[in-house]
């Protein structure tokens, strides 16, 4: 990665053990040794545009303020990253930085209420400076499989001092890619699980289209049958 990237500042830490997203989080943040430094963490199926990281530097002030914003959902991602051959075509391809960086003449294409969606019940990316991090304690290290760490990350922020910045940044997308909820999930996971899954699926329009299809089928064929007897007489 060092050699494609040509970027060499790279910190490889091995662990032997199950994985844990929020203990690997950790590790990470505590393996940095040269001093305060703002982290920006992100998922592997994220894209986002310079323009995100500087909203983080310009928000995210150490003791004072933590910036967790709102990523969007689009599908439509999906196709565009197929057409991009240079993009990676799936998240677990682990691109480098440069890949991840979304090209800005592309943002206005994603940003329509039919084609995704705010992610806002997602907390998973965050802009935050180490000494803050690890004065509230990281991730919770308990939390096994997916998701719950970046809430309760969240609400370890809420009850702090610290200003916890939400809101929706038009530069971070989250790439659409099927969702599997695994049996091993606790019943509490699951159910966030099967939710994220269904939220996933389509826009909240597209959603009530599916719903009211019969419906809408039913009117266009009356609507159909008025326009040909009108025509007949």
């Amino acid at each position: 990665m060092a050699r494609e990237s040509n970027f060499h500042s790279y910190t490889l830490v091995s662990l032997n053990e199950e994985f844990n997203r929020g203990q690997g989080l950790n590790v990470g943040a505590r393996a940095w040794d040269k001093g305060e430094v703002l982290m920006f963490s992100c998922d592997v199926d994220i894209y986002f545009s310079a323009e995100l990281l500087n909203s983080c530097r310009l928000n995210a002030e150490p003791a004072e303020s933590s910036v967790l914003p709102c990523s969007v959902s689009s599908q439509l991602l999906l196709y565009i990253q197929q057409l991009f051959q240079t993009l990676p075509r799936s998240p677990q391809d682990l691109p480098p930085l440069q890949s991840c960086i979304f090209p800005s003449f592309l943002l206005s294409a994603v940003h329509k209420k039919d084609s995704g969606f705010w992610r806002e019940f997602g907390f998973g990316m965050t802009c935050q400076y180490r000494s803050d991090f690890l004065t509230i304690g990281g991730f919770d290290v308990e939390v096994k499989g997916w998701g719950g760490e970046d809430v309760h990350l969240y609400r370890k922020y809420l009850h702090g001092d610290l200003i916890v910045i939400r809101t929706p940044v038009p530069g971070l997308f989250h790439l659409w890619h099927e969702k599997r909820c695994a049996d091993e999930l606790t019943p509490e996971q699951y159910g966030v699980c099967i939710q994220s899954k269904a939220m996933n699926e389509a826009s909240h329009s597209h959603l009530g289209m599916l719903v009211f299809r019969e419906e809408t089928e039913t009117h266009l064929h009356k609507q159909a049958y008025r326009t040909k007897s009108e025509a007949v007489g």
